[in-house]
């Protein structure tokens, strides 16, 4: 499992990283304004439907299905298998995006209701542009599960960063057109680096599984119908998931000016941080775990989830308290220059300081849903999104007049953090025996201690940053410093404390440089 997460990770790091330039190149010749926000909201409904038809419903059906035919009847039925799964996801993809182009007008008015006049006509326009998108990463989430499967990881996870890639090239070859132009170029550079992560998949998946065609012979399979219902399940726990995205980008689209960029640019720096280490735990998770419910192996089953959960919390706790003590340095150093004013980044910071609960419930859930998938329990992730949603609106409803952007980096907190709570009780009274969870919450308690005075210095050497200047060589300097030295005072605490995924970490670190 450490060797996955450690290939998934890296992958979706260097993904991230090209993901995290995009957002800085956009902010740059943007800003946060009219036409940012049109991009924002337009490209919503096609990052909802990848989630829930791709990276939620497709992968969290597909592993545990291609898990159980090889276990039943060998690699042949799988690979068969693989093809109906393949020729359905065609179709729907299609399918999508051409009910989306159509649909574009409602659904803008659905979830943009505070849009007016021209910015409206863009983001229509641009909703149009960008659905197809979906139908492209909807085949890289397949070649995913596949690849996971056989324990490859890094190139699909790698493969997202094509289309940040693309992005960043059109920014910066039309960097000096009017606004409306680069907008127009970035959506198309969105569609071609769709294409081209599709392609770079390929390669790896015929070197593990050989040439996979379509079969046309998919509703006479049993188990093809069975992972297409479980798909329809998992899709609809996605869905119950984005509903949150679409409530808090409706609220943020009847705030101030700028209100839907902050909120956005804040939610970005928070994927970047958890998604590394919670997508790469979970990765690594999932075909451990549906291979262990596969052959009944109930010990193994609850030492996979035990691990992935230590190894995420060493990971992602110092990460968190970095960003709740430290914002307006993390966003200032990136954002702050070109088009981004100064009280952009104050916004977006203490909205990023607000999503710190978010980050870290978000990483328990991403990786406490595994279970469940392997398990076929999603009647209890059903029940539990919809709790999420009723939360996600009547918090959102009550606190954004209140606090703005705030108020929605908040209440997205909270109620994430509630459906992290009611995903941990099911799941310990799912699992006979028990999860082993009194044992988890004390090394995540230490952890937390560990911070402490790793904290306490990197804000002594924080204090000597100018943040109001944006990128500087002293601030970036003043901000390697101090994740530099935090980092390593958090290690030594968390090992005298007797956090040993540190060493585990460590100890292949350098057995793979050897």
């Amino acid at each position: 499992m450490l060797r996955a997460f450690m290939a998934s990770s890296v992958g979706t790091g260097l993904s991230r990283v090209l993901g995290l330039a995009r957002e800085l190149a956009m902010a740059n010749v943007l800003g946060a304004g009219m036409v940012m926000d049109a991009f924002v909201m337009a490209f919503t409904f096609p990052g909802m439907l990848r989630r829930f038809v791709a990276d939620e419903g497709l992968t969290g059906a597909l592993v545990p299905a291609v898990a159980k035919a090889q276990a039943e009847a060998g690699h042949a039925e799988a690979k068969a298998l693989a093809g109906r799964v393949l020729t359905a996801l065609i179709i729907v993809g299609l399918g999508l995006s051409a009910a989306g182009i159509f649909a574009a007008p409602w659904l803008v008015d659905w979830v943009a209701d505070g849009f007016k006049g021209e910015k409206y006509a863009l983001t229509v326009t641009l909703t149009r542009v960008l659905f197809p998108f979906v139908f492209f990463v909807s085949l890289v989430s397949w070649a995913e599960g596949l690849l996971n499967h056989k324990g490859h990881f890094f190139i699909p996870k790698l493969a997202p960063g094509m289309v940040s890639t693309a992005v960043v090239i059109a920014v910066f070859l039309e960097r000096d057109a009017h606004p409306i132009d680069i907008v127009w170029s970035v959506a198309i550079a969105v569609l071609i680096g769709g294409a081209i992560h599709v392609l770079i998949c390929l390669p790896p998946l015929v070197h593990h599984w050989g040439v996979i065609r379509p079969r046309l012979d998919a509703m006479s399979d049993p188990r093809f119908r069975r992972v297409g219902t479980e798909m329809g399940k998992v899709a609809l726990i996605g869905i119950m998931a984005q509903v949150n995205t679409l409530v808090l980008r409706y609220l943020a689209s009847h705030l101030s000016e700028g209100s839907v960029t902050w909120y956005w640019n804040a939610t970005r720096l928070v994927d970047f941080a958890q998604g590394i280490i919670a997508v790469g735990v979970g990765s690594a998770l999932l075909p451990a775990i549906s291979k262990a419910a596969a052959e009944g192996d109930g010990t193994g089953f609850r030492l996979a989830f035990s691990r992935a959960s230590r190894l995420a919390g060493v990971l992602l706790v110092p990460a968190a308290a970095f960003i709740l003590f430290f914002p307006q340095p993390c966003v200032a150093l990136l954002y702050r220059h070109g088009a981004y004013s100064l009280d952009d980044v104050h916004q977006t910071a203490t909205a990023l300081q607000m999503l710190v609960p978010f980050m870290l419930a978000l990483a328990g859930i991403q990786i406490i849903k595994k279970p469940f998938f392997a398990l076929e329990r999603r009647g209890a992730l059903i029940a539990v999104g919809g709790l999420g949603v009723a939360l996600t609106a009547s918090l959102g409803l009550w606190l954004s007049p209140q606090m703005g952007v705030d108020g929605l980096a908040l209440a997205l907190s909270l109620s994430t953090t509630a459906q992290l709570l009611a995903y941990v009780i099911l799941l310990q009274f799912t699992v006979e025996g028990g999860l082993g969870l009194g044992g988890l919450a004390i090394d995540l308690a230490k952890m937390a201690l560990a911070t402490i005075p790793a904290v306490a210095v990197a804000s002594w050497l924080m204090a000597q940053g100018q943040w109001a200047e944006g990128p500087s060589l002293l601030n970036a300097g003043v901000f390697a410093l101090s994740g530099l030295i935090g980092g390593l005072i958090y290690a030594g605490s968390a090992m005298a404390l007797g956090i040993a995924e540190l060493r585990t970490v460590a100890s292949r670190i350098r057995r793979r440089k050897r």
